[in-house]
C-alpha cells in the first residue's frame, strides 16, 4: 500500500519542523544505537550482501522502533532560545480520515496504474522530481540534529523562519536546516539521475521514520479500522489484480525499500522490495501503543523504563513475526505477497491478547489520544 501514503504525513494544520537542530529527549541511547545499526545496514551491501530477508526485517523493524520512540510526547531543547520546550503536537487522523484512507488509496493506486500504462516516462519524471524534493527535506530533517554540534553558535543559524509548502502545510526551518538541505541535495541529485538503490533507501528510511514520528492514529479503534481496511485493500490489489505489483515495479520513487539479493542474477531479479506502507501503517499502530504505555506510566507517577513498554514490545515482536511470515510465504510461493495480510492479524491479535492477559481489554478499546477529533455528527447530535 505504499502508493497511498503521503510521505510526510500529508497536508497538516500542525507546523512541520524539519529537524531544527533541536535536541529531542526521545532520542535515547537505545534509539541512537538502533539508528547506527540502520545506517550500517543501509551501506553494508557495498561490502557484504546479507540475505535479503535478514536485511529487510532488520531495516523495517529499525525504522519502526526509531519512529515510534521519536513520537513519544516530551520536551526538546530549542537551539534558538536555549530553552526547554514541549515537542510539537502530532498530526492526528480523525475517524473519517481512517475510514476514507483505503478508498482514497485505491483511487490513487489505480490512477497511477492507468498513468503508467499511458505515460510511464513522463509520470516517472514529474513524480520522481516531486518525491526527490520531499526526500531531500525528510533526510535533511534527520541529518540536521547531527550537524548542529559541528557548527558555530550563531543566531543566524538558529533563528526560525516559517513558510507554506503546497500539500505539506506550514514548515519551520533555520540556518542549520538550510545547510543540511544543501548537503542532502547531493543525495537527491544522485537519486534522481541514477535511481541508485542506496539513495532510494536513504529517502525511504527518512520517509518512514518521519511519517511514524509525526502522525497519530488518535485512538485504538481508529487504528483497528485503518488496519482492517488496508488488510482488504492489500489483498485485493495484490491477489486480485496486477495493479499493486505493476505500480511498485514501474514507480521510480522512494516509496519502497529495496534490498540487494543476488548481484549475479538478471537485472530484474537482483533486488527484493518492501513498500513503505508495510512499514509506516503498522508503525503508526505500534507507536500509538508505545505512547499509551508511556502516558499511563507517567500518570501513575512512575519513571518510564523499558519494562513498562508492555504493549509496545508485544506489538514489536508481532511485527517481526509478521515480516518473517511474509518472507516465508513469498519464498514458498515464489510470488509477491501482500505483507499486511500477515502484519494486520499480528498487530491486532497481539494487542488484544496482551490486553486480555492483563485484564485491560476495555481500557485498550476505549483508548484515545488528546488530539483525536470528535465525530462531527455526534457533536451536532449532542
Amino acid at each position: 500500500c505504499e502508493s497511498s501514503l503521503w510521505p510526510l504525513g500529508g497536508p497538516s494544520s500542525v507546523a512541520y519542523r524539519m529537524g531544527i537542530g533541536t535536541k529531542n529527549a526521545s532520542a535515547t541511547p537505545m534509539v541512537t544505537a538502533v539508528g547506527l545499526l540502520l545506517l550500517v545496514l543501509t551501506f553494508l551491501p557495498f561490502v557484504y550482501t546479507l540475505p535479503y530477508y535478514v536485511n529487510m526485517i532488520l531495516q523495517a523493524s529499525s525504522v519502526v522502533y526509531i519512529g515510534a520512540h521519536l513520537s513519544i510526547p516530551g520536551t526538546m531543547i530549542n537551539v534558538e532560545t536555549g530553552q526547554e520546550e514541549e515537542k510539537p503536537a502530532l498530526e492526528t487522523m480523525s475517524r473519517r480520515d481512517v475510514m476514507k484512507f483505503p478508498i482514497m488509496g485505491s483511487c490513487v493506486l489505480f490512477g497511477l496504474y492507468v498513468i503508467f500504462k499511458l505515460y510511464k516516462d513522463l509520470a516517472n519524471m514529474l513524480l520522481g522530481l516531486y518525491f526527490t524534493g520531499l526526500g531531500v527535506l525528510a533526510l535533511a530533517g534527520l541529518v540536521a540534529p547531527f550537524l548542529q554540534p559541528f557548527l558555530p553558535k550563531s543566531k543566524k543559524l538558529t533563528t526560525l523562519w516559517d513558510f507554506e509548502v503546497p500539500m505539506l502545510g506550514q514548515v519551520q526551518f533555520n540556518g542549520v536546516d538550510v545547510l543540511s538541505t544543501i548537503l542532502c541535495s547531493g543525495v537527491g541529485y544522485i537519486y534522481y539521475t541514477t535511481h541508485h538503490w542506496c539513495t532510494n533507501n536513504l529517502f525511504g528510511v527518512s520517509f518512514g521514520i518521519r511519517g511514524i514520528e509525526l502522525l497519530s492514529l488518535g485512538s485504538y479503534v481508529n487504528g483497528a479500522i485503518l488496519l482492517a481496511g488496508l488488510f482488504i485493500y492489500d489483498i485485493f490489489w495484490v491477489f486480485g489484480t496486477d495493479v499493486m505489483v505493476t505500480v511498485a515495479k514501474s514507480f521510480q520513487a522512494p516509496i519502497k525499500l529495496v534490498f540487494p539479493r543476488d548481484w549475479s542474477a538478471p537485472v530484474g531479479q537482483q533486488f527484493s522490495m518492501l513498500g513503505l506502507g508495510d512499514i509506516v501503517i503498522p508503525g503508526l499502530f505500534i507507536a500509538l501503543l508505545l505512547r499509551w504505555d508511556v502516558v499511563r506510566q507517567k500518570a501513575a507517577g512512575k519513571a518510564v523504563s523499558e519494562s513498562c513498554k508492555v504493549y509496545f514490545y508485544a506489538q514489536f515482536v508481532a511485527y517481526i513475526v509478521g515480516l518473517v511470515t511474509t518472507v516465508v510465504f513469498m519464498t514458498w510461493y515464489k510470488t509477491a505477497q501482500p505483507a499486511l495480510l500477515y502484519l494486520v492479524p499480528a498487530a491486532l491479535g497481539s494487542s488484544l491478547i496482551t490486553a486480555l492477559a492483563r485484564g485491560e481489554v476495555s481500557e485498550l478499546i476505549t483508548m484515545k489520544e488528546d488530539g483525536e477529533e470528535e465525530d462531527p455528527k455526534a457533536v451536532k447530535k449532542d
